[in-house]
Protein backbone atom coordinates (compact mmCIF):
# COMPACT_ATOMS: atom_id res chain seq x y z
CA UNK A 1 0.00 0.00 0.00
CA UNK A 2 2.44 2.43 1.02
CA UNK A 3 4.61 1.69 -2.31
CA UNK A 4 1.57 2.31 -4.12
CA UNK A 5 1.07 5.79 -2.62
CA UNK A 6 4.47 6.45 -3.39
CA UNK A 7 3.61 5.44 -6.70
CA UNK A 8 0.77 7.68 -7.19
CA UNK A 9 2.16 10.78 -4.98
CA UNK A 10 5.38 10.58 -7.20
CA UNK A 11 3.24 10.34 -10.38
CA UNK A 12 1.49 13.56 -9.35
CA UNK A 13 4.31 15.15 -8.80
CA UNK A 14 6.10 14.45 -12.18
CA UNK A 15 3.02 15.87 -14.00
CA UNK A 16 2.91 18.71 -12.23
CA UNK A 17 6.51 19.59 -12.88
CA UNK A 18 6.05 18.69 -16.68
CA UNK A 19 2.72 21.41 -16.83
CA UNK A 20 4.73 23.90 -14.54
CA UNK A 21 7.65 23.94 -16.93
CA UNK A 22 5.36 23.80 -19.88
CA UNK A 23 3.29 26.76 -18.90
CA UNK A 24 6.02 29.15 -18.10
CA UNK A 25 8.31 27.66 -21.00
CA UNK A 26 5.67 28.24 -23.96
CA UNK A 27 4.63 31.59 -23.21
CA UNK A 28 8.58 32.48 -22.59
CA UNK A 29 9.82 31.04 -26.11
CA UNK A 30 6.75 32.73 -28.26
CA UNK A 31 7.50 36.20 -26.49
CA UNK A 32 11.31 35.83 -26.69
CA UNK A 33 10.92 34.92 -30.70
CA UNK A 34 8.16 38.22 -30.74
CA UNK A 35 10.90 40.10 -29.25
CA UNK A 36 13.55 39.29 -31.50
CA UNK A 37 11.52 39.83 -34.66
CA UNK A 38 10.71 43.25 -33.36
CA UNK A 39 14.10 44.09 -32.43
CA UNK A 40 15.23 42.93 -35.70
CA UNK A 41 13.06 45.40 -37.94
CA UNK A 42 14.07 48.18 -35.72
CA UNK A 43 17.62 47.73 -36.30
CA UNK A 44 19.81 48.64 -39.39
CA UNK A 45 21.17 45.67 -41.02
CA UNK A 46 24.39 46.53 -41.08
CA UNK A 47 24.66 46.18 -37.36
CA UNK A 48 23.31 42.57 -38.14
CA UNK A 49 24.81 42.23 -40.79
CA UNK A 50 28.50 39.91 -41.09
CA UNK A 51 31.63 41.91 -41.42
CA UNK A 52 32.66 42.08 -44.97
CA UNK A 53 35.80 39.48 -45.43
CA UNK A 54 38.78 40.22 -46.50
CA UNK A 55 41.92 39.16 -48.03
CA UNK A 56 45.96 39.09 -46.95
CA UNK A 57 48.56 40.11 -49.73
CA UNK A 58 52.53 40.27 -48.61
CA UNK A 59 53.79 43.44 -49.69
CA UNK A 60 57.66 45.28 -48.89
CA UNK A 61 55.85 46.98 -46.02
CA UNK A 62 54.66 43.23 -44.70
CA UNK A 63 51.40 41.43 -44.32
CA UNK A 64 48.61 43.72 -45.65
CA UNK A 65 44.50 42.90 -44.82
CA UNK A 66 41.79 44.74 -47.12
CA UNK A 67 37.95 44.10 -48.18
CA UNK A 68 37.52 41.29 -50.80
CA UNK A 69 35.41 43.30 -52.36
CA UNK A 70 36.47 47.13 -52.09
CA UNK A 71 33.97 49.66 -53.56
CA UNK A 72 36.25 52.55 -53.29
CA UNK A 73 39.75 52.00 -54.52
CA UNK A 74 42.50 55.09 -55.38
CA UNK A 75 45.23 54.35 -57.21
CA UNK A 76 48.27 56.22 -58.47
CA UNK A 77 49.57 53.49 -60.61
CA UNK A 78 47.91 50.21 -62.46
CA UNK A 79 45.20 52.14 -63.34
CA UNK A 80 44.84 50.34 -66.64
CA UNK A 81 45.32 47.14 -65.42
CA UNK A 82 42.49 47.53 -62.89
CA UNK A 83 39.72 48.62 -65.82
CA UNK A 84 40.78 45.57 -67.69
CA UNK A 85 39.94 43.27 -64.77
CA UNK A 86 36.15 45.17 -64.58
CA UNK A 87 37.29 47.35 -61.36
CA UNK A 88 36.83 51.31 -62.06
CA UNK A 89 38.70 52.95 -59.36
CA UNK A 90 36.83 56.23 -57.90
CA UNK A 91 39.83 58.16 -58.24
CA UNK A 92 43.88 57.89 -59.86
CA UNK A 93 46.31 60.39 -60.47
CA UNK A 94 46.31 63.32 -63.02
CA UNK A 95 49.09 61.58 -65.07
CA UNK A 96 47.16 58.13 -64.88
CA UNK A 97 44.23 59.74 -66.35
CA UNK A 98 46.07 61.14 -69.14
CA UNK A 99 47.56 57.80 -70.85
CA UNK A 100 45.92 57.96 -74.05
CA UNK A 101 45.10 54.43 -74.11
CA UNK A 102 42.11 54.46 -72.20
CA UNK A 103 40.36 57.86 -72.49
CA UNK A 104 37.42 55.66 -73.16
CA UNK A 105 37.32 53.58 -69.83
CA UNK A 106 37.64 56.76 -66.94
CA UNK A 107 34.39 58.30 -67.03
CA UNK A 108 33.06 59.22 -63.48
CA UNK A 109 37.11 58.51 -62.19
CA UNK A 110 37.85 61.57 -60.16
CA UNK A 111 41.48 62.98 -60.10
CA UNK A 112 43.69 62.95 -57.19
CA UNK A 113 46.11 65.75 -59.09
CA UNK A 114 49.56 64.48 -58.16
CA UNK A 115 48.15 62.00 -55.69
CA UNK A 116 46.63 65.02 -52.90
CA UNK A 117 46.37 63.56 -49.65
CA UNK A 118 43.31 65.64 -49.06
CA UNK A 119 41.80 64.65 -52.25
CA UNK A 120 42.24 60.70 -51.68
CA UNK A 121 40.10 61.46 -48.16
CA UNK A 122 37.26 63.40 -49.57
CA UNK A 123 37.00 59.93 -51.83
CA UNK A 124 37.05 57.94 -48.69
CA UNK A 125 38.43 54.61 -50.38
CA UNK A 126 38.28 51.15 -48.55
CA UNK A 127 41.52 50.32 -50.79
CA UNK A 128 44.89 52.53 -51.91
CA UNK A 129 47.10 50.97 -54.43
CA UNK A 130 50.28 53.00 -55.05
CA UNK A 131 53.63 52.28 -56.52
CA UNK A 132 55.44 54.33 -54.50
CA UNK A 133 57.98 52.93 -52.36
CA UNK A 134 58.47 55.93 -50.04
CA UNK A 135 58.01 54.68 -46.14
CA UNK A 136 56.28 58.52 -45.42
CA UNK A 137 53.86 58.01 -48.34
CA UNK A 138 52.81 54.74 -47.26
CA UNK A 139 52.53 55.61 -43.66
CA UNK A 140 50.29 58.50 -44.83
CA UNK A 141 48.42 56.57 -47.08
CA UNK A 142 48.09 53.34 -45.04
CA UNK A 143 46.27 55.98 -41.95
CA UNK A 144 43.56 56.62 -44.91
CA UNK A 145 42.79 52.97 -45.68
CA UNK A 146 44.44 49.72 -45.90
CA UNK A 147 47.29 50.27 -48.61
CA UNK A 148 49.36 47.98 -50.82
CA UNK A 149 52.41 49.14 -52.15
CA UNK A 150 53.73 47.29 -55.19
CA UNK A 151 56.84 49.38 -56.45
CA UNK A 152 57.72 49.72 -60.21
CA UNK A 153 59.01 47.13 -61.80
CA UNK A 154 57.36 44.23 -59.10
CA UNK A 155 56.05 42.79 -62.60
CA UNK A 156 58.19 42.58 -65.49
CA UNK A 157 56.03 41.10 -68.25
CA UNK A 158 51.84 41.69 -69.16
CA UNK A 159 51.09 38.25 -67.93
CA UNK A 160 53.06 39.23 -64.48
CA UNK A 161 50.77 42.32 -63.95
CA UNK A 162 47.26 41.00 -64.85
CA UNK A 163 47.91 37.89 -62.93
CA UNK A 164 49.02 39.67 -59.94
CA UNK A 165 46.39 42.30 -59.72
CA UNK A 166 43.91 39.66 -61.05
CA UNK A 167 45.03 37.55 -57.91
CA UNK A 168 45.39 40.65 -55.39
CA UNK A 169 41.38 41.81 -56.45
CA UNK A 170 39.91 37.99 -56.58
CA UNK A 171 39.82 38.59 -60.38
CA UNK A 172 41.45 35.48 -61.39
CA UNK A 173 38.95 34.18 -63.67
CA UNK A 174 38.69 37.78 -65.62
CA UNK A 175 42.62 38.11 -65.49
CA UNK A 176 42.57 34.70 -67.41
CA UNK A 177 40.17 35.82 -70.08
CA UNK A 178 42.05 38.87 -70.81
CA UNK A 179 44.82 37.40 -71.50
CA UNK A 180 43.72 34.80 -73.70
CA UNK A 181 42.88 37.41 -75.94
CA UNK A 182 45.81 39.28 -75.18
CA UNK A 183 48.02 36.41 -76.38
CA UNK A 184 45.77 35.66 -79.47
CA UNK A 185 45.91 39.26 -80.88
CA UNK A 186 49.86 38.95 -80.11
CA UNK A 187 50.56 35.77 -82.03
CA UNK A 188 48.78 37.33 -84.83
CA UNK A 189 51.08 40.41 -84.81
CA UNK A 190 53.61 38.46 -84.57
CA UNK A 191 52.87 36.42 -87.45
CA UNK A 192 53.15 39.66 -89.48
CA UNK A 193 56.53 40.88 -88.55
CA UNK A 194 58.18 37.26 -88.66
CA UNK A 195 56.55 37.60 -92.39
CA UNK A 196 58.44 40.59 -93.24
CA UNK A 197 61.79 40.67 -90.64
CA UNK A 198 64.59 38.95 -92.10
CA UNK A 199 66.53 36.29 -90.11
CA UNK A 200 68.97 37.64 -87.74
CA UNK A 201 67.65 41.45 -88.58
CA UNK A 202 68.33 43.10 -84.91
CA UNK A 203 66.43 46.31 -82.94
CA UNK A 204 67.79 48.94 -80.98
CA UNK A 205 65.70 51.85 -78.70
CA UNK A 206 67.25 54.42 -78.09
CA UNK A 207 66.36 57.71 -76.17
CA UNK A 208 67.05 61.37 -76.26
CA UNK A 209 66.77 63.09 -72.75
CA UNK A 210 68.67 66.84 -72.95
CA UNK A 211 72.34 65.88 -74.01
CA UNK A 212 72.13 62.47 -72.42
CA UNK A 213 71.30 59.24 -74.39
CA UNK A 214 69.43 55.87 -73.53
CA UNK A 215 69.64 52.84 -74.17
CA UNK A 216 66.64 50.61 -73.69
CA UNK A 217 66.00 46.83 -72.94
CA UNK A 218 63.15 44.35 -72.72
CA UNK A 219 61.45 46.32 -69.83
CA UNK A 220 58.63 48.93 -68.83
CA UNK A 221 60.45 51.77 -70.83
CA UNK A 222 59.81 52.99 -74.37
CA UNK A 223 58.54 50.14 -75.78
CA UNK A 224 60.55 47.75 -74.60
CA UNK A 225 57.45 45.33 -73.16
CA UNK A 226 56.01 45.24 -76.61
CA UNK A 227 59.15 45.47 -78.95
CA UNK A 228 61.62 42.18 -77.42
CA UNK A 229 59.37 40.47 -74.83
CA UNK A 230 55.76 40.30 -77.05
CA UNK A 231 56.56 40.66 -80.48
CA UNK A 232 60.26 38.98 -79.65
CA UNK A 233 62.19 41.24 -81.86
CA UNK A 234 66.05 40.56 -81.77
CA UNK A 235 68.22 43.20 -80.16
CA UNK A 236 71.65 43.94 -80.59
CA UNK A 237 74.16 41.45 -78.63
CA UNK A 238 75.42 44.16 -76.63
CA UNK A 239 72.13 44.88 -75.97
CA UNK A 240 71.38 41.33 -75.17
CA UNK A 241 74.48 41.07 -73.02
CA UNK A 242 73.75 44.05 -70.83
CA UNK A 243 70.77 45.33 -70.32
CA UNK A 244 68.03 42.09 -71.16
CA UNK A 245 70.68 39.09 -69.71
CA UNK A 246 71.63 40.99 -66.78
CA UNK A 247 67.78 42.70 -65.81
CA UNK A 248 68.54 46.28 -66.46
CA UNK A 249 65.81 47.81 -68.12
CA UNK A 250 68.15 50.93 -68.73
CA UNK A 251 71.61 52.38 -69.58
CA UNK A 252 72.97 55.90 -69.63
CA UNK A 253 75.71 56.10 -72.43
CA UNK A 254 77.43 59.17 -74.74
CA UNK A 255 76.48 59.40 -78.12
CA UNK A 256 79.66 58.48 -79.31
CA UNK A 257 79.19 54.75 -78.12
CA UNK A 258 75.16 54.35 -79.36
CA UNK A 259 76.21 53.15 -83.04
CA UNK A 260 78.02 50.01 -80.88
CA UNK A 261 74.78 49.26 -79.66
CA UNK A 262 72.58 50.28 -82.67
CA UNK A 263 70.77 47.59 -84.66
CA UNK A 264 70.00 47.04 -88.35
CA UNK A 265 66.07 49.42 -87.00
CA UNK A 266 66.52 51.76 -84.55
CA UNK A 267 63.39 52.69 -82.60
CA UNK A 268 63.56 56.56 -81.30
CA UNK A 269 62.34 58.08 -77.70
CA UNK A 270 62.86 61.88 -78.94
CA UNK A 271 61.23 63.68 -75.94
CA UNK A 272 61.41 65.65 -72.34
CA UNK A 273 63.28 68.44 -73.67
CA UNK A 274 65.82 66.57 -76.16
CA UNK A 275 68.35 68.52 -77.95
CA UNK A 276 69.30 65.83 -80.71
CA UNK A 277 71.05 67.06 -83.26
CA UNK A 278 69.94 64.96 -86.01
CA UNK A 279 72.93 66.55 -88.37
CA UNK A 280 75.32 65.19 -85.87
CA UNK A 281 77.94 63.19 -87.65
CA UNK A 282 78.23 60.54 -85.06
CA UNK A 283 74.37 60.52 -85.54
CA UNK A 284 74.31 60.17 -89.15
CA UNK A 285 77.20 57.49 -89.36
CA UNK A 286 75.29 55.19 -87.89
CA UNK A 287 73.86 52.96 -90.70
CA UNK A 288 70.18 52.58 -89.24
CA UNK A 289 70.14 56.07 -89.27
CA UNK A 290 71.92 56.54 -93.16
CA UNK A 291 69.66 54.15 -94.24
CA UNK A 292 66.61 55.71 -93.09
CA UNK A 293 65.75 52.94 -90.75
CA UNK A 294 64.86 54.97 -87.33
CA UNK A 295 61.14 54.90 -86.22
CA UNK A 296 60.27 58.19 -84.35
CA UNK A 297 58.44 57.24 -81.16
CA UNK A 298 55.36 59.22 -79.83
CA UNK A 299 55.84 59.90 -76.23
CA UNK A 300 52.50 59.52 -75.25
CA UNK A 301 52.22 56.71 -76.90
CA UNK A 302 55.76 54.53 -75.64
CA UNK A 303 55.88 56.29 -72.42
CA UNK A 304 52.70 54.05 -70.66
CA UNK A 305 53.96 50.35 -70.39
CA UNK A 306 50.51 48.92 -69.00
CA UNK A 307 49.11 45.58 -70.79
CA UNK A 308 46.73 47.53 -72.59
CA UNK A 309 49.17 49.83 -73.87
CA UNK A 310 51.59 47.48 -74.64
CA UNK A 311 48.93 45.74 -76.80
CA UNK A 312 49.10 49.14 -78.75
CA UNK A 313 52.37 49.65 -78.86
CA UNK A 314 52.92 46.25 -80.54
CA UNK A 315 49.91 47.00 -83.35
CA UNK A 316 51.45 50.07 -83.81
CA UNK A 317 55.45 49.00 -84.07
CA UNK A 318 54.14 45.86 -86.51
CA UNK A 319 52.86 48.50 -88.99
CA UNK A 320 55.94 50.32 -88.85
CA UNK A 321 58.02 47.75 -89.49
CA UNK A 322 55.56 46.57 -92.14
CA UNK A 323 55.53 49.73 -93.56
CA UNK A 324 58.89 50.38 -93.84
CA UNK A 325 59.69 46.86 -95.14
CA UNK A 326 57.14 47.43 -98.31
CA UNK A 327 58.96 50.79 -98.59
CA UNK A 328 62.31 48.79 -98.97
CA UNK A 329 61.21 46.26 -101.27
CA UNK A 330 59.82 48.99 -103.70
CA UNK A 331 63.14 50.15 -103.98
Amino acid sequence: MLTSKYRVILTMLIICLISGCGGKGNPTGNAGTTGETAASADKPQTEVSAQPATRKVDTIHGEIKYPAEPKRIVVDAYLPTLLLLGEKPVGATAKDLENVHIQDMIDGIESTGENATEKILELNPDLIISANSDPEVFEKLSKIAPTIILPYETYRSVHEEVEGLGAILGKEEEAKEWLAEFDEKIEALRAKVDGVVEEGETFSIFGAFGKTFYLYGDGIYRGGLAIYKELKLTPPERIQQELIATGETYKEVSMEVLKDYAGDYIFFDESNGAEMDKSNRVWTSIEAVSQGRVFYLDAKRFWPYDPIAVLAQAEEVTNMIVSQKEKENAK
